[in-house]
C-alpha cells in the first residue's frame, strides 16, 4: 500500500509499503482522508517533536477510515462505518508518526477487548476509534472531528462557561478552533492571530479580531482592557507569547497554553499579571467529547470549510504538497485523498 512517510529529518515521499496484519479485533479499514497537523506533523518532519521522534516512520494523526473487513472479535463496527482516527501498526521494521496517512489501517474494537477482559494496555490507546454517523458531514470535512474533539475537551475542562472574556493568540486550526469551542460554550473571543484568517475566524465564532502584526492595535486592545479577561490561551505554544497579554487577565483568571512549540522551555512574565491567577497545561481526552461534537455538527454549529479549503485537491501524485501548503501558510489545514 502506499504511505507517507519521513524518511529522515526534512525528507517526506511517498513510499510503497507492506500492510499489517488484521488481528481478531481489528476492523480493516480502507483510509478516505488525512488531516495535516500544522504543529505535530511538521515538528516530525523537521525533528523537532517535543516528545522525540522515529524515523523513518509513517506520519499523521487525523485519518478517517471506512471499513471494508472485520475481525472474528468485532461486535462493535460493521464494514461501511465510518471511523474516526484510524491509523495503521508497526511492522516490517517501519516506524509511526500515528500513522494515519496509508491507504489502508485498522480501527481496533475496543469496547468488545473491554467486554472481553482484555487488558486495557492493549485497547486504552484506541478509545479514539469512533462511529462517524452517516450523512452529518462529508468525508473530507470528517478529517476536523479529531481537532475539534480535541479543543472541546481541552476547553470543558478548563471551565470556559457563558459571558466569560477569552483571549486566543494564534490562529492556526487550533487557535480557530479552540475559539469557535469557547464561543460555543458561550464566552466572548477575542483572537490575534495573521490577517488573512480574519473571515475563518469570525465565520467560526470569534467577536473580535487583531492582527497580530498591528502593534498599535494590539496595544490599544491591551491598554483598554486591563484586568478584564478570564483567560488568556496560547495556541501555538511560542515562549513569551502570553507576556504582552498578561495585564488583561482578570484577578483569579486563567493563563493557558495548548500549543507545543517550546514544550521545553516555555516562558513567560507572571509579574505583569494580577496578583493571584491560575495557569492551566493540562491534557485532552477527545474520546470524551465525540458524542458532543457529532451534536454538534448536526446542529451546525461547526464547518468544517472555516478550516480546509474544499475545493483543493490533495491526492498521492501530490501529497507532499499537502504539508508545504501549510508550512507556507496557504493553507491553515489540507485534507489528503488517501484513497484512490
Amino acid at each position: 500500500m502506499k504511505a507517507l512517510v519521513v524518511e529522515k529529518p526534512g525528507v517526506l515521499k511517498v513510499c510503497d509499503v507492506k500492510e499489517p496484519p488484521m488481528g481478531d479485533y481489528d476492523a480493516r479499514c480502507q483510509m478516505v482522508y488525512g488531516g495535516t497537523c500544522t504543529g505535530t506533523d511538521l515538528a516530525v518532519i523537521d525533528n523537532e517533536f517535543a516528545w522525540g521522534n522515529v524515523y523513518p516512520s509513517i506520519i499523521g494523526h487525523e485519518g478517517i477510515g471506512r471499513v471494508i473487513e472485520v475481525g472474528k472479535k468485532v461486535r462493535n463496527y460493521k464494514v461501511g462505518d465510518l471511523i474516526s482516527r484510524v491509523y495503521t501498526r508497526e511492522y516490517d521494521g517501519l516506524g509511526l508518526s500515528w500513522g494515519a496517512m496509508c491507504e489502508f489501517g485498522l480501527a481496533c474494537d475496543h469496547g468488545a477487548m473491554l467486554q472481553d477482559g482484555i487488558d486495557r494496555a492493549q485497547w486504552d490507546m484506541f478509545c479514539i476509534n469512533k462511529v462517524i454517523p452517516e450523512g452529518i458531514i462529508d468525508d473530507k470535512g470528517a478529517v476536523m472531528i479529531i481537532t475539534w474533539r480535541e479543543n472541546l475537551s481541552w476547553v470543558n475542562r478548563m471551565g470556559v462557561k457563558p459571558g466569560d472574556r477569552v483571549m486566543v493568540a494564534g490562529s492556526g486550526a487550533n487557535g480557530i478552533s479552540i475559539a469557535a469551542m469557547c464561543a460555543i460554550k458561550g464566552a466572548e473571543v477575542t483572537m490575534v492571530g495573521t490577517a488573512s484568517r480574519r473571515e475563518n475566524a469570525i465565520q467560526s465564532g470569534t467577536a473580535n479580531y487583531i492582527d497580530y502584526r498591528d502593534e498599535g492595535a494590539v496595544k490599544e486592545m491591551v491598554g483598554k482592557s486591563a484586568r478584564s479577561f478570564d483567560f488568556i490561551i496560547d495556541a501555538v505554544g511560542k515562549k513569551e507569547s502570553l507576556t504582552p497579554y498578561m495585564p488583561i487577565l482578570k484577578e483569579g483568571g486563567t493563563a493557558a497554553v495548548y500549543g507545543m512549540d517550546d514544550y521545553y522551555n516555555y516562558t513567560f512574565n507572571p509579574i505583569l499579571g494580577p496578583t493571584s491567577f491560575r495557569w492551566y497545561n493540562a491534557i485532552y481526552d477527545e474520546a470524551e467529547t465525540h458524542e458532543e461534537v457529532m451534536d454538534l455538527i448536526r446542529a451546525k454549529k461547526l464547518d468544517a470549510a472555516n478550516w480546509i479549503d474544499m475545493s483543493a485537491n490533495y491526492t498521492w501524485e501530490n501529497a507532499t504538497e499537502a504539508y508545504a501548503d501549510v508550512r507556507n501558510k496557504k493553507a491553515i489545514k489540507t485534507a489528503l485523498k488517501l484513497s484512490r
